[in-house]
């Protein structure tokens, strides 16, 4: 745990036979772990501290069982669905009653200072955020990048680029504090894909329903997605499609028909369509080889 996050101080309880594991890995600009075990107590000492200049930020994402944080005279009881920050410069304690996994994403200080600006913010440390505040929907763009590690590390790193924008427009939201436009624009896009992965299958949702169901103008919308070509119309076309290609690997009784309407699709010929530009070939013989 040391040497994929600072030195740390690790005592499990005696609770029987210990086991645990950490699957790490770094991108750019960030550091992503998943980490899990028995119950143990993690320790982040002044004497700790003192053996090391490195200055994180830490976001904890719980995936599993409960813990909790302790940091800066707060604590957080922390379980999936939600996140917390602590700071790696100042003593903090982790304390698991239970079998504990977590998404650990690990930035540092310095570059949050230096491009976000938050040089005299202050992080709400041991503070849990639920999954309906900004820091929440952050937290499950993280945890599925943490999932895409495990399949697919090449896109999980691809994925990854926007995180940093991600995590400082998080840590601003929960301060209190508005984002700078590059974060905000970042969380933005996060707020509206969740969203339209929520509702992807509705054959009504377009461009208007979005920008209505997120609060936000037309224009802010396609700002927003500025970097994806063709906007938010082929990121939810692309979306429904991911859903066809599920149904299709996972429910092969599903008429084509069927499977077309539970995608979001107003008819069966705009699904065949959209699904040979997306995927080179049709629905009936995507199924055939999958």
């Amino acid at each position: 745990m040391t040497a994929a996050y600072v030195p740390l101080a690790v005592s499990p309880k005696p609770t029987g036979r210990f086991h645990g594991y950490i699957e790490h890995a770094s991108y750019e600009e960030l550091d992503l772990s998943v980490i899990g075990s028995t119950p143990q107590l993690i320790q982040r000492t002044d004497s700790l501290i003192n053996r090391t200049g490195d200055e994180f930020l830490l976001a904890s994402i719980p995936t599993l069982g409960t813990a909790r944080l302790h940091q800066d005279g707060r604590a957080a009881d922390v379980g999936p669905g939600g996140i917390v920050f602590y700071d790696s410069t100042r003593p903090y304690h982790w304390d698991a009653h239970q079998e504990f996994e977590q998404v650990v994403v690990q930035v540092p200080l310095s570059r949050l200072r230096e491009r976000y600006g938050v040089e005299n913010l202050e992080i709400p440390t041991a503070t849990h955020f639920s999954a309906d505040t900004a820091p929440g929907i952050v937290a499950q763009f993280f945890r599925g990048i943490a999932g895409l590690q495990r399949t697919d590390p090449s896109a999980a790193a691809l994925l990854a680029e926007p995180g940093m924008d991600l995590l400082a427009a998080a840590v601003v939201a929960a301060s209190g504090r508005t984002p700078r436009d590059q974060s905000a624009d970042a969380l933005n896009r996060q707020r509206v894909l969740t969203y339209m992965r929520a509702n992807c299958a509705d054959p009504d949702l377009g461009v208007d329903r979005i920008a209505e169901g997120c609060r936000m103008s037309r224009r802010t919308l396609y700002r927003v997605f500025g970097e994806f070509e063709g906007g938010p119309g082929t990121v939810l076309r692309r979306m429904r499609i991911e859903r066809a290609c599920d149904l299709l690997r996972n429910a092969p009784q599903l008429p084509l028909s069927a499977v077309a309407k539970a995608s979001g699709f107003l008819t069966e010929r705009s699904f065949y369509r959209s699904f040979r530009l997306e995927m080179g070939t049709t629905p009936g013989a995507f199924r055939a080889l999958a």
